[in-house]
C-alpha cells in the first residue's frame, strides 16, 4: 500500500468536499492520513454510540485530538444507543448503522458535490460476502460493497488489513482498538475471528477466489442496472410496463426496474401474482401503485397531487388553432365561480358536437383511460355543471364563439 497509488486512483477527490468517517480505529485513521496528503477540503465525522462508557468517550477524544493535529474540522454525533435499544428494541448493529448513515446523509445534503469516505478493506469485503451468502442474497447483495457508489467512496477497499497495519506502523500512526471487535456474539466477529481463519488455513486461495466472484457479481449488477434503465426509458412517458417488454427480461433485471421505483423482491413476487388477477389489482411500490392492466403494469403515484391552480385570462379573440391545454369560455354564460377538482361518480358533461349529456366515466372509457389512472382526472366546473373534462371533452354550455364579447382563456397548472 503506497500513498502514490492512492492519490493516482482517488485524486479526483481533491476538488471536492470529502467527509471522512473516522472511528479512531486503524483503518479509518490510515484513510484519513492518506486523504489528507492530497485533499484540501476534508472534514471528519465521528459517532459516539455511548456503548462502551469511558472507552467510547476515549475514542471521541482521540479522534478530536487527531483532527486538531491534522488541522481538520470534526463533527461528532453523540447518541445514547443503549437507551434507544431499551426503549424501542431491535438489532443493535442495525440501529448503529442507521444512526451512522443518517448522520452521513445529513452532512452530504449540505454539499451537492461532496463525498463520504469509508475505511472498509478487502477483508471486510470477504466477511460481507459470507454474511450476504447466508442470507440468500441476490446479485445485488452478492455484489457486496462498491468502491464508489452514490457519493460513498472506499479508498482502501482493494487493500488488505495486513497492508493497512503495515502502513500504519511504517508511518508510526496511533489508533484505538475497539475491544467489541473481539466479542464473538456478533456474526461478523465470528466470521472474522473463527470461521475465516480456519477456512484460509484449509483453502489458502479462498480470499482471492471470493474477491474474484464479488467482482463478477458487480459486473453482472452493472449490466442489470443498464438493462433496467433501458427498459424504463421505453415506458417512462406512458408509465405502462407492457407485458411483452416485461417477459423478455430476466428476473434480476425486472427486480432492478422495481428498485428504481422504490420496490424490492417482495414487491416483485406480488407483481407476478397479480399478473393473473383481475384488471385493476395493484401493489405498493415505493411512492407508486402498480396496477394490473390488460396489456401491462401501470405505475401511478400513490398520492395524487390535486393542488392545482385554475388560471383565467381575458382575451380579445379566439385562437386560430385550439389545443388540449386550454379552453375558451364565454364569461357571460358561466354560472357562479369556476373551480377545478377530481371528477366524481355521476359527473356529466354536455360535449360539443353531440346532443344531450355524457357521463364523465363514459368519456374516460371511450378515451381508453386506464382504470388505475382515472382517479387523477380533473374537471373544471361552475356552480351547476362540468364545463371541461380536462384533456378529453369540452362542454358546449359556456363555450366561447365568434359572437362572444367577453372571452376567458382557462388553463390548469400545478401549484
Amino acid at each position: 500500500m503506497q500513498l502514490r497509488s492512492i492519490k493516482e486512483k482517488w485524486g479526483f477527490l481533491s476538488t471536492h468536499k470529502v467527509f471522512v468517517g473516522c472511528s479512531g480505529g486503524v483503518d479509518s485513521v490510515v484513510m484519513l492520513v492518506a486523504l489528507k496528503t492530497f485533499c484540501t477540503d476534508l472534514e471528519v465525522l465521528h459517532v459516539n454510540y455511548s456503548l462502551r462508557g469511558l472507552e467510547s468517550d476515549g475514542d471521541e477524544q482521540f479522534v478530536r485530538a487527531l483532527c486538531q493535529k491534522l488541522a481538520v474540522p470534526i463533527h461528532v454525533k453523540r447518541v445514547d444507543t443503549p437507551a434507544l435499544i431499551r426503549k424501542n428494541g431491535g438489532n443493535l448493529q442495525e440501529l448503529a448503522r442507521n444512526i451512522r448513515y443518517s448522520f452521513f446523509q445529513e452532512q452530504l445534503s449540505k454539499h451537492e458535490q461532496g463525498y463520504v469516505a469509508l475505511g472498509q478493506h478487502s477483508d471486510d469485503q470477504v466477511e460481507t460476502f459470507f454474511q450476504h451468502l447466508s442470507r440468500k442474497s441476490g446479485i445485488l447483495g452478492m455484489s457486496c460493497m462498491l468502491e464508489n457508489h452514490n457519493r460513498y467512496v472506499r479508498p482502501l477497499l482493494s487493500y488488505s488489513k495486513s497492508e493497512i497495519l503495515h502502513f500504519a506502523k511504517a508511518y508510526s500512526l496511533p489508533w484505538r482498538e475497539d475491544r467489541s471487535n473481539y466479542a464473538n456474539k456478533y456474526t461478523r466477529n465470528r466470521l472474522r475471528n473463527i470461521v475465516l481463519p480456519f477456512l484460509y488455513a484449509e483453502l489458502p486461495d479462498l480470499k482471492e477466489a471470493v474477491l474474484t466472484l464479488v467482482k463478477t457479481f458487480q459486473d453482472t449488477q452493472k449490466t442489470n442496472v443498464y438493462l433496467a434503465e433501458k427498459a424504463i426509458h421505453t415506458f417512462k412517458n406512458s408509465n405502462l410496463w407492457g407485458y411483452v417488454d416485461f417477459d423478455v427480461l430476466e428476473e434480476d433485471v425486472r427486480l432492478e426496474v422495481l428498485r428504481c421505483f422504490g420496490g424490492d423482491y417482495s414487491v416483485y413476487t406480488e407483481l407476478v401474482k397479480i399478473r393473473t388477477a383481475q384488471k385493476g389489482k395493484w401493489v405498493e411500490c415505493g411512492e407508486y401503485r402498480v396496477y394490473k392492466e390488460s396489456d401491462g403494469f401501470l405505475f401511478v403515484l400513490s398520492k395524487v397531487n390535486v393542488d392545482y391552480l385554475l388560471v383565467k385570462e381575458q382575451v380579445n379573440e379566439l385562437p386560430g388553432v385550439f389545443t388540449k391545454e386550454e379552453i375558451y369560455l364565454d364569461a357571460t354564460k358561466i354560472q357562479g365561480e369556476l373551480s377545478v377538482r377530481i371528477w366524481e361518480k355521476g359527473d356529466r358533461i354536455f360535449p360539443i358536437g353531440m346532443r344531450g349529456s355524457k357521463l364523465i366515466s363514459d368519456v374516460l372509457t371511450e378515451a381508453k383511460v386506464y382504470t388505475s389512472a382515472r382517479e387523477s382526472c380533473l374537471v373544471v366546473v361552475d356552480a351547476v355543471s362540468v364545463l371541461w373534462c380536462v384533456g378529453y371533452k369540452v362542454s358546449r354550455k359556456a363555450i366561447a364563439d365568434e359572437q362572444s364579447q367577453k372571452i376567458l382563456k382557462v388553463q390548469i397548472v400545478e401549484k
